[in-house]
């Protein structure tokens, strides 16, 4: 079962053509203006080319549980720390309104010796705090005035003890536990959190940015996207406003990120947050992917794997030894593949049949190429420590890259 445990994949060696059918759809054709009119001068006249998308700044989240892999490669470490913009160690966890401790899994010594890699660089350190209390908590605290700002006061002190550039806002728990019936009453006390946290950090000579799930249009009631997060409200408060395009697929095997999708939450954002707060948009862009058992012949152990994240590393080991053969998907920009997995404890058994989908170099190429060309000036990676060398390489070039109008 170490093959699905502990997969994770390299970027499937695919033929370039697929690559070439995905840019040709995203990069539009210059276009020729042909004036015609009462003048006797037909001759086509050709408009001055748009200015081609500007280069993307490259942040990124990294989890604790990375860190070994990060860590074991001193020298591609510090020379990828140069390309970055933002670093957001992602181990903090919100427990009560004054309470902000480390994850209880994150080991100490590597944390503090990433950390003091950070500071060893010019990367500006924002950490990421996460909602760990019960569905409904932090909306209860950010309704209660004084309370609402004794947390400002906790995230401050930690900043502070820190000694961190910034802070990223990871609060979930409003969009993925909390009752949609409920978000109406949390969304103005969540912008009134959101203001007066930015107030106080920026007086502090720090960043605020927040990392939040996606809105399809710019209402802030009815069913499209997560508008409790109030996108145009916070944009004038916050330094970074992260956008999460991935996990569109999670509980049933599916897509990652498909293209379509991935526009769609461009626009979405675009339109919800006012044109002067639009180079504060963050595009954040996946690099991994997910195993799912998806049919199941037998009993199996106790013990048997579920869904798994995979991502860049040693998926080409997996599909050497389980013969797998990658299927690319041109509309989805993603990769998928099937194989059969057998479980035997000695007591019970069972064969599971597993299905992955996951994003590779060329797929990051097209959502990093797809932010830009919508205006958007920052991408995040989730997750650093991720990536392989083809997946980090695709990243840099993209975002930089002189790309036709």
């Amino acid at each position: 079962m170490d093959d699905v445990d502990t997969t994770t994949f390299r970027s499937a060696r695919c033929s370039q053509a697929l690559l070439a059918s995905l840019l040709a759809v995203c990069i539009g054709v210059i276009g020729i203006a042909i004036w015609s009119g009462a003048s006797d001068d037909t001759s086509p006249t050709i408009s001055s080319s748009p200015k081609p998308p500007a280069a993307v700044t490259i942040d990124g989240w990294t989890p604790y549980w990375v860190l070994d892999r990060i860590l074991q490669q001193p020298d591609s470490g510090d020379s990828r720390l140069r390309n970055l913009r933002e670093v957001s160690p992602f181990w903090f966890s919100v427990k009560g309104f004054d309470s902000i401790e480390p994850d209880t899994f994150a080991p100490d010594d590597l944390a503090q010796t990433y950390i003091d890699r950070l500071r060893n660089s010019d990367v500006a350190i924002v950490p990421s705090l996460l909602d760990r209390m019960d569905a409904g908590q932090m909306a209860t605290v950010l309704s209660d005035p004084i309370v609402r700002s004794a947390h400002v006061d906790a995230i401050q002190r930690f900043a502070d003890d820190l000694e961190v550039d910034g802070i990223d806002i990871d609060y979930e728990q409003f969009a993925f536990a909390d009752s949609p019936s409920t978000w109406s009453t949390t969304r103005p006390n969540w912008v009134a959190f959101i203001t007066e946290l930015s107030e106080v950090l920026h007086d502090d000579g720090r960043t605020l940015s927040v990392s939040i799930p996606a809105v399809y249009d710019e209402r802030v009631t009815g069913d499209p996207g997560y508008w409790v997060y109030d996108h145009g409200a916070i944009a004038e408060h916050v330094d970074g406003l992260r956008i999460m395009a991935y996990d569109y697929s999670v509980a049933e095997p599916g897509p990652i990120a498909p293209l379509d999708w991935v526009q769609q939450v461009i626009d979405g954002v675009l339109l919800a947050v006012p044109p002067e707060f639009h180079d504060r948009v963050v595009l954040g862009i996946p690099s991994y992917g997910y195993n799912w058992p998806t049919i199941v012949i037998g009993d199996c152990p106790a013990d048997a794997p579920g869904r798994t994240s995979i991502n860049p590393g040693t998926l080409d080991d997996l599909i050497a030894r389980r013969n797998i053969e990658p299927v690319a998907n041109a509309s989805t920009g993603e990769w998928s593949a099937t194989y059969e997995l057998e479980i035997d404890d000695g007591i019970s058994s069972c064969v599971q049949t597993r299905q992955l989908h996951w994003i590779d170099a060329d797929g990051v190429t097209l959502r990093v190429e797809m932010a830009r060309r919508a205006g958007i000036r920052g991408v995040a990676l989730w997750a650093l420590g991720y990536e392989d060398d083809d997946v980090w390489n695709a990243l840099v070039s993209s975002a930089a890259k002189d790309l036709a109008p």
